[in-house]
């Protein structure tokens, strides 16, 4: 595996969860704002898969 793909990739995974978890942190204090959570949870897992897929599968 080429470590500079895997570096990326690493990297751009942290700057994942830290997204998702400002996302749902700022979400769970906003009052009167509906999120539809299937869709928000779609998401991320569709952007999470392709990271993963890029950067560690080598796809």
């Amino acid at each position: 595996m080429d470590f500079g793909k895997s570096l990326w990739g690493l990297v751009l995974a942290i700057l994942f969860l830290y997204a998702l978890i400002a996302f749902v942190r700022n979400a769970s204090r906003s009052q009167g704002v509906k999120y539809n959570w299937l869709g928000v949870l779609l998401s991320f897992s569709t952007i999470g898969l392709a990271i993963y897929f890029v950067f560690f599968r080598q796809l």
